[in-house]
């Protein structure tokens, strides 16, 4: 606020606020010199409310209000997010798969951790190569013994051109096989194919071979193998408590919540290695549950319900961990260490399956209901200011309009900081202004506490001292009535600790 310009032009007006104009007859009377002038300006107003402070809160918590007025603190995240690549990532056709006789069976996924029945090509293409010795043309017919598409086998026919020199090669152009389904017990595949001459004659080629471009599938199913998805970092910042600088609110049930939506059709399991919780003073707590030691299972869609997706909560409460005693702590962040383990117990006789659109999603959903007992917790609230442009002060008359509508008794203090945050002065004596809680009513709730006005007044030295503050921090601490005995009160939206500060300056026109 630049001061001295806008005494030239709306000091009427700022007489109007927080103070009545003072004439200047009565200035004379009262021995001033006709270059002194006194004027009332409007300094900071401010109600620190649990709304307020949920409105400068960051990322995703947020806050819930009742239909009455209940305050609860929300958060939700995304833990762990994965597709069905995670169980079977497409596999690069890095190598050919040798046909060493007429009648031959290859494995195609090498690795034995999987034992599939039924899959479903996705933009997957082969191809073959042929070679042969005998100078004659050979026509031969492929077919995959497993693989049908309609209810027909694949087959295809193929042609080894003898063109005036042996061996005879060919490399056949890519074949699409994306929508074939390969049903086999052995993760194989069985070639049988006919080399015929132009005589009739069958033979055995020298050298066949099957190429993949990729192996990838829409659909899968039987035993998908045992897999840890490993998820680790911070889910959490729950800027409510930034404002909340030191003692403790014993919450009476505040929870986290996993939720968990499950595509794939097979066993998954949770396994909380670490979920650790900081506070807002650097403290970290470890929230200790049976369900983090022992984990629990996810609901999973069964063969019917191929494409849905299931749902699962599992609840950290006051019944089955420490949440409690971990946001006493006003927990700033939770970092975590979170596996899903699929097909957990390893039984290869547990027939699943996937889908390329499935997914595995956990999110967690903090939930703390302001509703407890409070013990010496302070609130703040930091204001800007400025007083640099009043200058030639003889001394200033602060009005402070204080008001209270938590249901306990409240001590206010008030600091002015420079523009590094070094305290200079504080605006109340001693510890602080000290306010009565307001009066609770049948419903719970509190009446609107009734406004406290106070006056201090700064000499020139100690206003001159405090004109170059660029900020104001207000703080708040105060004890839920009947506090020593647990006694737990809601907090509600309306609640709030109001301040409307203005100052009287009497100073010298030069």
């Amino acid at each position: 606020m630049r001061i001295i310009k806008l005494i030239k032009t709306i000091i009427p007006a700022l007489f109007l606020v927080l103070f009545s104009c003072i004439d200047t007859e009565k200035e004379t009377a009262f021995g001033w010199s006709e270059s002194e002038y006194e004027i009332a300006v409007p300094i900071v107003s401010t109600k620190v409310t649990v709304s307020k402070i949920a409105e400068v809160s960051k990322g995703n918590t947020g806050l819930r209000i009742s239909a009455d007025g209940k305050a609860t603190v929300l958060y939700n995240g995304e833990v762990i997010r994965r597709t069905s690549s995670v169980i079977f990532p497409p596999f690069p056709g890095l190598f050919p798969y040798p046909i060493l006789d007429t009648l031959f069976n290859v494995k195609i996924i090498p690795n034995t951790n999987y034992l599939l029945k039924r899959a479903v090509f996705k933009d997957t293409k082969i191809s073959f190569s042929f070679e042969n010795a005998i100078p004659q043309d050979v026509k031969i017919k492929m077919q995959i013994l497993e693989l049908t598409k309609n209810g027909q086998r694949f087959e295809r026919d193929f042609t080894l051109k003898y063109n005036n020199s042996v061996p005879l090669k060919l490399q056949t152009e890519q074949i699409s096989i994306d929508g074939w389904t390969l049903q086999s017990e052995t993760n194989s595949l069985t070639f049988h194919y006919e080399a015929i001459l132009p005589d009739g004659q069958k033979i055995k080629l020298d050298n066949a071979q099957m190429n993949f471009d990729v192996i990838k599938f829409s659909y899968l199913e039987g035993y998908l193998g045992y897999h840890v998805i490993a998820e680790s970092g911070s889910i959490i910042d729950i800027g409510l408590f930034n404002k909340w600088l030191s003692g403790s609110f014993d919450f009476e049930d505040p929870k986290i919540t996993i939720s968990v939506d499950n595509g794939f059709g097979l066993p998954v399991r949770s396994k909380v290695n670490r979920m650790e919780l900081t506070s807002i003073t650097g403290n970290l707590v470890n929230l200790e549950s049976t369900l983090i030691n022992t984990g629990f299972d996810f609901a999973y869609p069964t063969f019917s319900e191929i494409g849905t997706i299931k749902r699962t909560f599992f609840e950290f409460n006051k019944d089955n961990s420490n949440i409690r005693e971990v946001f006493n702590e006003k927990t700033k962040t939770i970092s975590y260490d979170i596996s899903a383990l699929v097909n957990p117990e390893r039984d290869t006789t547990i027939k699943g399956f996937i889908t390329d659109e499935g997914y595995f999603l956990a999110n967690v959903a903090v939930e703390v209901p302001l509703n407890g007992s409070v013990n010496q917790l302070v609130v703040t609230d930091t204001l800007d200011i400025d007083l640099d442009d009043i200058k030639e002060v003889q001394s200033a008359e602060f009005k402070a309009i204080t008001s209270n509508d938590f249901p306990a008794d409240m001590v206010v203090q008030a600091f002015f900081l420079d523009e590094s945050g070094k305290n200079i002065d504080q605006l109340f004596s001693g510890d602080g202004l000290k306010l009565a809680a307001a009066n609770i009513q049948p419903n719970g709730k509190t009446t609107p506490g009734a406004e406290k006005i106070d006056f201090i007044t700064f000499d020139q030295p100690r206003f001159e001292k405090i004109r170059k503050s660029k900020r104001l921090v207000l703080l708040g601490s105060f004890n839920t009535t009947g506090s020593d005995m647990k006694k737990s009160l809601w907090i509600y939206d309306t609640y709030g600790l109001g301040l409307k500060l203005g100052a009287k300056i009497k100073y010298r026109k030069n």
